[in-house]
C-alpha cells in the first residue's frame, strides 16, 4: 500500500468523501457547510480614500469652498480621518459639515464644526464616525478671519469609505 493510499484509507475511516484531493469539497466554505456550519457571506470592503485636493483662492471672511470629493456615492459612508491645509501664513479657516461656518459679514452659522485651522497644518480626526458623511453631506472650508495666502490655500485629507451594510460593525 502506497503512502497516499494509506492516508486515503485513514481519511475514509474519519468520514472523508471521495472528493478529497480532487479539488472538490476543499473550499473552506464547502467544508464548513458539510460540517453543519453556516456558509460565510462575503462582506463588502472598507477601504481608505484620498480625495483630490481642493484649491481656495478667496481670502475674505465668509469665502468658502466645498470638499465634494469627500461625499460618498449612494450606499456608502465616508469617515473623514484627517484634514490638511497649506498655503496660508495668517488668518483662520473652519471646516464644517452642512454649510459655511460664517456669513460674509462674519456672523457664525449654526453648523456642525469638524475642525479649525489658525495655522496651516494637519489635523487628525481619530474619533470613528466624527465626521461621518453620507451621499447627501458636504464639507465646507470657510475663511473665518482674513487669510494671508498669496498663492491660495490647498485643502486635502483622507477618509475611510464604508459600505452601508458594514457601518454598524465599523463603528462598534
Amino acid at each position: 500500500m502506497s503512502n497516499d493510499a494509506g492516508m486515503a484509507a485513514i481519511a475514509l475511516r474519519f468520514g472523508a468523501g471521495a472528493g478529497i484531493g480532487l479539488g472538490q469539497g476543499t473550499d473552506p466554505d464547502d467544508v464548513a457547510e458539510s460540517a453543519g456550519l453556516p456558509r460565510r457571506k462575503p462582506k463588502p470592503p472598507v477601504f481608505p480614500f484620498t480625495p483630490n485636493p481642493v484649491f481656495l483662492s478667496a481670502t475674505a471672511v465668509g469665502s468658502y469652498v466645498t470638499l465634494g470629493d469627500f461625499s460618498p456615492q449612494s450606499g456608502w459612508f465616508a469617515d473623514v480621518t484627517s484634514l490638511s491645509v497649506t498655503g496660508f501664513t495668517a488668518g483662520g479657516l473652519a471646516v464644517t459639515k452642512g454649510g459655511p461656518a460664517v456669513t460674509a459679514a462674519g456672523v457664525p452659522v449654526a453648523i456642525e464644526q469638524v475642525a479649525t485651522f489658525g495655522l496651516a497644518g494637519v489635523q487628525n480626526l481619530p474619533q470613528k464616525g466624527s465626521p461621518l458623511l453620507d451621499a447627501n453631506d458636504l464639507l465646507y472650508v470657510t475663511v473665518t478671519s482674513a487669510l494671508t495666502a498669496p498663492n491660495g490655500v490647498v485643502v486635502t485629507g483622507t477618509a475611510i469609505m464604508v459600505p452601508v451594510a458594514r457601518i454598524d460593525d465599523y463603528l462598534s
